[in-house]
Order: structure tokens, then C-alpha cells, then sequence
């Protein structure tokens, strides 16, 4: 996949730090598809479907709310409005081709959830394969739960890997907007690295080097919340998680 075009570009016309984030928080490039131009920025759309490629709110809700993160325009509020098991508030793009590396980027709010514990996780972002291995269809998902005690929130990163099927590791998260990127690459010496609140390249936040050559390349990525346990649909319910500039590349580091 190297030096291919980006799976989605964000480089637009207009005020560049507008229209990155604009789009961002929206998740497929191409604002031409809408006819806006950069005055049309301060308007926030009604829904997200386009530019993502589809959306699911069952027992949950997707709102697109003025007053982003880092100065944006809009962000993407989802939560949970009942206990269903299937409960779930996300968007998808399908723009990823069976992709042997791809990289990702969003901001993460999530200081609505209150008393989050270890019991209670829920998945905010997957990168997913069409052609699974182990009936294990998310080759990169991250989640966020809280900690025994209630007093701290963790991001979950969970990784396909040979010997155990999944590899994982929980990074802290900061109070407020957390920046968070991530690079898998697919192959025998495959590896998933993170980076949270961290734009430094060279020192990810976390590195899973792993075997996922088993797997195919990523086909579709999502945003937002679903596979909630059963204690967060219970004790999260209406409480709101925000998202804003998501963006995808296959092999250039996305950063701040």
C-alpha cells in the first residue's frame, strides 16, 4: 500500500485548520461531494451520513452538535438510550480496501460518563476486516472503562494476534479531550502502535508487536459506541460521548 493515495485526504481548500477539523469530525475527505465551499464551514450538517458511509442508532442516539473540540465548528455526540444488548450509537466508512496499514485518528471526550468502573466498557473505534481470522472480525479495537475504584478512565487498545487471537494493553486517559492515533500494519511481524495525547512520532504511547498475517487488511472502520457490557448499558445510560476530527491515512503519520 505504500505510496498510494491517502484512504482519506484531508487536505482541502479554504481555511486549512477549518477545514481539516470540519471534515474531520465528519470522516470521509471529500467536501466536494456537497458542494460546500469554506464559507460554508460555520454550518454544521444534520446528519453524518454523508459523509460517512452509514450510521446505526439502535436504543442509542447520533447527534452532530455545534462547538467541536480544539475549536471546531461541529462534533459527534453518541450515547446509549436504553439497556438492549444490541444498544449501539456509531457511524462507519467503508472507504479502507482491504488495507495491509492503515492509520486513524479522532478526539475522544469522555467526561460525561461518570463513575465509570472496570465492569462498565464500552468499544469507541474498530478497524475491521472482511476476511476475519478466528471469528475475530476487528483487527485494531479500542474501548474505554474505568478502573476498580471508579476514579480513573482507561482506553483499552486490543489487537489481533496469533497466539492468543487478541493482544491488549489499557493506557490512561486524561480528564477532558484525548487525542488518540493509531498505525497497524499487517504481516508475520505486524504491530499495532498508539498514541495518546502524544504527537511525537517516535515514541508511541503503546506498541503491540504481534502475528496477524492470518488476518485480511482493513475494510472499514467506526466510530462511536457499541458492544457495551451489560453494567455500562445500565449505568451509562443518556450520558453523551464525544467525538470530533476523525481522519485516515495508510502510511503518513497524522499528528496534531
Amino acid at each position: 500500500m505504500e505510496g498510494r493515495e491517502p484512504v482519506i485526504d484531508k487536505t482541502l481548500m479554504g481555511d486549512p485548520k477549518m477545514s481539516r477539523k470540519f471534515n474531520a469530525m465528519l470522516g470521509l475527505g471529500a467536501l466536494a461531494a456537497f458542494g460546500f465551499a469554506s464559507s460554508a464551514f460555520a454550518q454544521c450538517p444534520s446528519s453524518p451520513v454523508p459523509p460517512w458511509s452509514s450510521q446505526t442508532a439502535l436504543a442509542g442516539s447520533l447527534v452532530i452538535a455545534s462547538g467541536g473540540y480544539d475549536s471546531t465548528s461541529c462534533r459527534l455526540d453518541a450515547q446509549l438510550t436504553g439497556s438492549l444488548t444490541t444498544a449501539s450509537a456509531f457511524v462507519r466508512d467503508d472507504t479502507p480496501s482491504d488495507e495491509a496499514r492503515y492509520r486513524a485518528q479522532f478526539l475522544l471526550n469522555a467526561d460525561n460518563l461518570t463513575g465509570l468502573n472496570l465492569p462498565q466498557s464500552v468499544k469507541v473505534f474498530g478497524a475491521s476486516t472482511e476476511a476475519p481470522a478466528s471469528g475475530l472480525g476487528d483487527v485494531v479495537r479500542l474501548t474505554i472503562s474505568g478502573n476498580v475504584a471508579g476514579t480513573q478512565k482507561n482506553l483499552n487498545i486490543i489487537t489481533a494476534c496469533a497466539a492468543t487471537t487478541t493482544c491488549a494493553q489499557a493506557v490512561p486517559l486524561a480528564a477532558g479531550t484525548n487525542r488518540i492515533e493509531i498505525d497497524w500494519v499487517k504481516g508475520a511481524s505486524g504491530s499495532l502502535k498508539v498514541w495518546v495525547n502524544n504527537t511525537n512520532e517516535a515514541s508511541p504511547t503503546a506498541t503491540l508487536n504481534v502475528d496477524n498475517s492470518a488476518w485480511g487488511g482493513v475494510d472499514y472502520a467506526t466510530l462511536g459506541l457499541s458492544t457495551a457490557s451489560p453494567n455500562f448499558r445500565s449505568g451509562q445510560t443518556n450520558r453523551t460521548v464525544g467525538f470530533d476530527e476523525f481522519d485516515s491515512r495508510r502510511s503518513t503519520f497524522i499528528g496534531n
